[in-house]
């Protein structure tokens, strides 16, 4: 990846909407050659989706620590819900991170719904900043 792609990257980051000629005229290329090399990035999975950031009135950071062995279940249980935006599998102090938007009385369901799989933390976000 050299210096284009990442000026690519960041135009696209800003508004994946634009068109590849639009995209090309702030880098100096062809929207051909813009269309070529986002392709490339779509290859070599640098590029995983194009997507919409959406707001969310609730957002909570969850940090899990697992107490069974029971991951299949427990990240089966989790990807069953609608509210989670994102989840993974972290390394050092927890072993998974789940970002949501629950409102309060479902976040308490879901909150006891992973009780038997372990402990968690929970941060409400107050404010995005990026």
């Amino acid at each position: 990846m050299d210096h284009i792609d990442e000026k690519i990257l960041r135009i696209l980051k800003e508004n994946s909407r634009l068109s590849w000629k639009d995209v090309g005229e702030q880098v100096f290329m062809t929207g051909q050659s813009v269309g070529l090399r986002v392709q490339q990035l779509q290859d070599n999975k640098t590029i995983q989706k194009f997507t919409i950031q959406q707001s969310y009135p609730h957002l909570q950071i969850i940090l899990f620590y697992m107490s069974t062995s029971a991951f299949k279940e427990f990240e089966d249980l989790v990807k069953s819900y609608d509210q989670i935006i994102e989840f993974n599998k972290t390394t050092g102090d927890t072993c998974y991170m789940i970002k949501s938007c629950f409102d309060n009385e479902t976040l308490d369901t879901f909150l006891q719904q992973l009780l038997p799989f372990g402990r968690y933390k929970i941060n409400q976000v107050l404010k995005t900043i990026i």
